[in-house]
């Protein structure tokens, strides 16, 4: 066993026995210069003595690998000089001994930081590093899991950030570290832990995960076999490339062309000791930029506004911090004039500051435009509330002729028939990937073709006989304006329901938010309802969830401000066609959002987010129903 508390060559000895494979690297970043000193293919005795004096010098540890056969285990690491917290290395030790040497440290208040290991199960080495970090009061790291997924059973369900995975031993006898610590403030992150029966490529991972907005790979373990496990997360460190499968000189010749790009490794891992491979992860950065608290807009209308946005911010800021909610609006209205409207951003500074008038996905908020769109078409005499849907748009011989019973009057109740809690084929809003392969089209499905699937299967209840939500019934609901109009839903809704307000379709495709000033954030992908045969995954903001907002806007599809909406309700119902209807309220939730508009007995609210991945449904309803409805009563 090697550990950093035995210097076991002077320093002249340290001098004549680097290998040739380490770079120091002095490179200059926007806001400071960062000395690094990366080192590889390098044996115990030559590690030891180098971190020893890489510590001596003021450098700390941002990478540390262990590789190779236990006969001849070779290291790789990244130490970068900067100020920080003691640390405690090990190197080299056996399962007892490391185990002992955790213990050992986390008595005395340190904590694992790093983890690796390498050789089989009975013969395994271990390397790691323990820091002295007051903010982190609750961590575990595990080593001989069977099953990666048994952490969660050692942390006793413990919600964790993963900061090391190590995959070692031999084929069909893997076994596993990882390393931890309590996730406080809901930090979003994936690990894809590997097994030798479900292997997934990294280059597919990669792509899938970066078709996300901000996202990238922070960490890649390379097993003796080269099967490599990531961890991504949405965390900010300017440009970066992950490059696998490296000889040394291929290495060497990355790192040197990369710090002409000033960029310059964070990660690495390597397999082999002899002709090892190593994975790098390059970036502008060291370590990921801070987030940054804003608030902008104003409070106008009450007795005392500054009360009333202290509050307000307040309440946000304590919300956005405890769960990672980085975008965020609040606006109030009396009578339809706004008389408070804030933007609360919790982001860092490569990210936008929200404004008052930027647009939020709204999910289900979405619905209200379109009852009160079905309601001038029953003002208007266009359509009653008793007429059957199917008969009035030219189906006649449904699959379940209960179907041809279902009226107007069932879709606003949502007591059509349709109850995505038993429904085999689930929330009906989320099928379009579905019904295009069930036609085997690689183009998008649309609204009709959906409508017609359904046509063909059972329904989950007689209408009228009890209610359960329906994205389906508000969808058929649009389809009906437009086949009795001749209009698009966007039209129909701008020329007789908007007033001049700004609320607009929330585009399906990613590609057509490179650019926004919100990030509609989900960590989910799935198969892209865009590209339905295609094996390419996308954000399931953007037609991973199946659907596509196009065909549901109606449902979950719009995207307006805060402001708007709590307009919108000076003279419209939040939960039922007709006029302002005080103490409702209609709540949204779609991957990526999440949107309230609620009436009070005199003043009407919302609130939008640019996710709901929030620690947890009760945080929301507290915030939304509770905190939020409690501050305008104060002033």
């Amino acid at each position: 066993m090697f550990t950093s508390r035995s210097l076991l060559l002077t320093f002249a000895a340290f001098a004549a026995s680097l290998p040739t494979n380490d770079q120091h690297l002095s490179l200059s970043r926007r806001n400071a210069t960062v000395e690094q000193d990366v080192f590889f293919d390098i044996n115990g005795t030559e590690v030891e003595t180098k971190i020893a004096k890489l510590k001596a010098d003021g450098y700390r540890p941002t990478s540390l690998n262990i590789h190779g056969s236990p006969d001849n285990a070779k290291y790789a690491g990244i130490w970068t000089r900067q100020d920080g917290n003691a640390y405690e290395t090990i190197l080299g030790a056996n399962e007892t001994a490391y185990n002992a040497w955790l213990d050992q440290w986390k008595a005395s208040g340190y904590v694992a930081t790093h983890v690796s290991a390498t050789g089989s199960a009975s013969k395994a080495l271990f390397a790691g590093v323990m820091e002295e970090i007051s903010s982190v009061s609750n961590w575990a790291s595990v080593c001989g899991l069977d099953n990666a997924y048994a952490f969660d059973n050692a942390t006793i369900g413990t919600p964790m950030t993963i900061k090391g995975i190590s995959m070692y031993g031999n084929p069909n006898e893997r076994q596993y570290c990882v390393l931890g610590h309590e996730n406080t403030d809901n930090h979003q992150q994936l690990a894809f832990y590997q097994t030798d029966s479900y292997k997934r490529d990294y280059k597919t991972l990669e792509a899938q995960e970066t078709s996300k907005r901000y996202w990238r790979p922070v960490y890649i373990d390379s097993t003796e076999d080269q099967i490599l496990t990531p961890i991504f997360d949405d965390t900010s460190v300017g440009q970066w490339a992950a490059l696998t499968d490296l000889t040394t000189s291929q290495l060497d010749l990355e790192i040197a062309s990369h710090e002409a790009k000033n960029m310059y490794p964070i990660h690495i891992s390597g397999s082999g000791s002899t002709a090892a491979r190593y994975t790098v992860i390059f970036a502008e950065r060291a370590s990921p930029l801070e987030r940054e608290w804003h608030t902008t807009g104003a409070v106008t209308g009450f007795d005392d506004n500054t009360k009333v946005s202290n509050k307000l911010d307040e309440i946000m800021e304590t919300f956005m911090k405890r769960n990672s909610v980085r975008q965020a609006q609040v606006a109030a209205s009396i009578n339809g004039t706004v008389v408070a409207s804030r933007a609360f951003t919790w982001t860092e500074s490569d990210r936008a500051v929200v404004q008052p008038s930027d647009k939020f996905l709204l999910g289900s908020v979405s619905k209200m435009f379109t009852y009160h769109a079905t309601d001038h078409l029953l003002s208007t005499g266009r359509l009653n509330l008793s007429t059957p849907v199917y008969p009035l748009l030219g189906y006649n011989n449904p699959a379940d002729p209960r179907s041809l019973n279902i009226t107007v009057q069932h879709l606003l109740d949502h007591t059509g028939g349709f109850d995505r809690g038993i429904s085999p084929s689930g929330d009906l809003g989320f099928i379009f990937t579905r019904v295009a392969q069930s036609l085997n089209q690689s183009s998008p499905a649309t609204l009709r073709q959906l409508i017609e699937y359904v046509y063909e299967q059972p329904l989950d209840f007689t209408p009228g006989e009890r209610s359960a939500y329906s994205n389906y019934g508000t969808m058929m609901l649009s389809y009906i304006i437009t086949n009795l109009t001749g209009s698009s839903y966007e039209d129909y809704i701008e020329k007789n329901v908007l007033n001049g307000m700004d609320v607009e379709l929330y585009a399906t495709a990613a590609d057509l938010h490179k650019n926004d000033a919100i990030e509609q954030e989900t960590k989910y992908t799935g198969t892209n309802a865009l590209t339905p045969l295609s094996e390419a995954k996308a954000s399931s903001a953007h037609g991973g969830d199946g659907s596509i907002k196009e065909e549901a806007i109606a449902a979950f599809g719009l995207k307006a401000s805060a402001a708007t909406i709590s307009q919108f309700l000076g003279s419209h119902a939040a939960y039922d066609i007709g006029g302002r209807q005080m103490w409702t309220y209609r709540d949204g939730t779609v991957p990526g959002a999440r949107a309230l508009a609620y009436s009070l007995s005199e003043l009407d609210f919302s609130v939008v987010l640019n996710t709901r991945e929030y620690v947890d449904e009760e945080a929301w309803q507290r915030l939304a129903l509770t905190d939020l409805v409690a501050v305008w009563g104060r002033w």
